[in-house]
């Protein structure tokens, strides 16, 4: 591929299940109806079809169910189920809850991943050819958790615990032209924590405040089998603009130190920092990303947002500094699938570098 580079067609529909109405948003702000005398919306679905060259074939679905909080007026838990195949026999499948305890000071998220899937290497650094690629099978199982907290703090301040526990297999086509590294195939460990200052509305849409969030694992030999460690800087504002719309503004930095696998390396995922890129397209022990956005609910179940992206990486911080910017303009569109939660779908379309289109499907704002 590049996925996005060699699409034939791409073609998706998205429409929101629910058991029951759900809430409609305010002329001045997405508001949540907190009367609860709606029945409760117990579950949304998203499908999306596809085609590319790689993969042939694409079909699958993402499924929310919503279970009741046990407080009025609390946030809803969540279990997030995604699966889809290719005919060429890849499959992905995710599982992902999100529990709330102690009048939500307290969330717990869980990740549960099996990949066998086609990815594509660009090479390491900041320049990479999006015609120069090497294409590699993976097949990855993956489980993570977080657990955030804000017992004994102020409702801004909070701290946590992160854990990663993947397994993962890397077979590499051969490759003429670009340098491959080790894959790094094994099992990578590691255990880590964060610590932050948020005071956003909401984590689904934010309209107003600001987060920002240190985070570091620890990757042991120990553990696993290799060992290296990484380090964010995530730092987000969001302010209201006048006619009902939404400015979001993002800073992300990180660092990978050690024996780092090629996957695992500081850049771009391609679907929320830097999107319609190939994971890592651009990738080292050091990366920077700065993101913009402006967000707006047109009605019923649409909105839409327009956004411009840069990003760099570079093996130390003087030669991050040094090296160009990636930069992305695009716009996308967003589809309820639980209103009264301000859970949108959504779908991106960027402009890489003025040079070619890059397409991202997520559930949730990018950021």
């Amino acid at each position: 591929m590049p996925f996005f580079k060699k699409i034939i067609a791409l073609c998706f529909f998205w429409m929101s299940l629910a058991s029951a109405d759900v809430a409609i948003f305010s002329q001045d702000t997405i508001s949540m109806d907190t009367s609860r005398q709606q029945k409760f919306q117990r579950y949304s679905a998203v499908p999306v079809i596809g085609y590319t060259e790689e993969t042939r074939m694409q079909l699958g679905a993402m499924i929310l169910f919503f279970l009741k909080p046990d407080e009025i007026d609390g946030k809803v838990p969540e279990i997030g189920v995604t699966a889809y195949g290719s005919s060429r026999g890849q499959f992905q499948f995710t599982l992902e809850p999100y529990f709330y305890f102690c009048r939500d000071k307290i969330s717990l998220w869980f990740d549960l991943e099996y990949q066998d899937w086609f990815a594509s290497y660009f090479g390491r650094g900041n320049s990479p050819d999006i015609d120069e690629f090497t294409n590699y099978n993976r097949k990855k199982l993956y489980f993570g958790a977080k657990v955030e907290s804000r017992l004994g703090l102020p409702d801004y301040l909070k701290y946590g615990l992160e854990l990663h526990i993947e397994s993962s297999e890397i077979d590499f086509k051969k490759s003429s032209s670009t340098p491959l590294p080790d894959p790094h195939s094994g099992n990578r460990n590691g255990v880590g924590y964060l610590l932050g200052l948020d005071t956003r509305d909401n984590t689904n849409w934010t309209q107003h405040g600001y987060l920002i969030e240190w985070k570091q694992i620890f990757f042991s030999d120990q553990l696993g089998d290799y060992s290296f460690d990484k380090m964010t800087l995530d730092m987000r504002a969001y302010t209201i603009l006048p006619f009902r719309t939404t400015a979001a503004f993002g800073f992300l930095w990180q660092r990978a130190n050690g024996d780092v696998p090629f996957d695992m390396l500081a850049g771009p995922d391609g679907i929320k920092r830097f999107r319609g890129v190939e994971s890592l397209y651009f990738g080292d022990n050091q990366a920077v990303i700065l993101q913009s956005e402006i967000r707006k609910y047109f009605g019923w179940l649409l909105g839409g947002h327009v956004f411009v992206e840069s990003g760099k990486a570079g093996a130390y911080f003087s030669e991050l500094m040094r090296n160009e910017w990636h930069r992305s303009v695009g716009a996308g569109a967003l589809l309820a699938l639980n209103k009264n939660e301000r859970l949108f779908a959504r779908a991106d379309v960027s402009w890489i570098d003025f040079d070619h289109i890059g397409l991202s499907f997520y559930v949730r704002q990018a950021f």
